[in-house]
């Protein structure tokens, strides 16, 4: 049985809060939820939005169609129910290329220092996973995923840089991702993809929470013409599609 609790956020939100953990199966969980509750043949009516994240759940409805304490009664017979069973997605796996350069990725020895290993095998060892999205923010399309094997997961930057470039990809402990956008960061970055990201004039995101990522190490070569391909409108990811375990 899961373990949460609820905290109501003002009049018009109420969040579903889970052990503060950075968990697969608990965060998949919170996927199910929303996803079901955003259903067009969902039973309850007045749900404006949900936002998931980490360990949390924020509930936002309409106070003139439905009060916080039904809400909170009809996520409980919920999460107990078998409901959220039928809604459990396939594993979604986009494959993201990545050029782990040495201009690319500023912090490939020092991280690969701190794991005692030669760079080739962190550039092994970082492309050799199916990253899960637990949650996007901070930026546009910027995707919180996990887990990084121990050996690497080595923290943040003592001082963030100013300006990190759109595309760049790092890590921060056990958290891997992508920098959609030019922003300040404390990353350590370990190369760059040829994607764009974040596209203003279509702002929906390549990839959703709940999704999976593997990146694939490519060339210098490869980078250039992805990245004319993709500039072009011309490249799309690949992806595959498994029962999740």
């Amino acid at each position: 049985m899961a373990d949460y609790f609820f905290v109501p956020v003002g009049e018009q939100s109420l969040n579903l809060i889970f052990p503060n953990l950075i968990d697969v199966k608990q965060n998949q969980l919170i996927q199910h939820i929303a996803r079901y509750l955003l259903r067009p043949d969902t039973d309850l009516p007045g749900i404006v939005d949900v936002i998931p994240a980490y360990h949390t759940l924020t509930v936002n409805f309409d106070p003139a169609l439905l009060q916080a304490d039904e809400l909170q009664d009809y996520l409980d017979r919920l999460i107990q129910s078998k409901k959220l069973e039928a809604s459990a997605p396939v594993k979604h796996v986009l494959l993201l290329p990545v050029c782990y350069d040495e201009e690319f990725g500023p912090d490939l020895t020092s991280v690969a220092d701190y794991g005692h290993m030669a760079v080739p095998e962190l550039i092994d060892l970082h492309s050799s996973l199916d990253y899960f999205v637990y949650m996007l923010g901070f930026l546009p399309g910027f995707a919180y995923m996990g887990t990084v094997p121990d050996r690497i997961a080595m923290p943040r930057l003592d001082e963030p840089r100013a300006a990190i470039a759109a595309g760049s990809v790092g890590i921060a402990g056990q958290q891997t991702g992508m920098y959609p956008l030019q922003s300040p960061g404390g990353w350590r970055l370990l190369g760059r993809t040829p994607v764009r990201l974040y596209d203003p004039k279509r702002p929906a995101p390549l990839y959703e929470a709940g999704d999976y990522i593997r990146f694939q190490a490519i060339s210098r070569a490869d980078y250039n013409k992805i990245r004319q391909l993709d500039q072009a409108g011309k490249f799309q990811l690949a992806q595959r599609n498994e029962a999740d375990s």
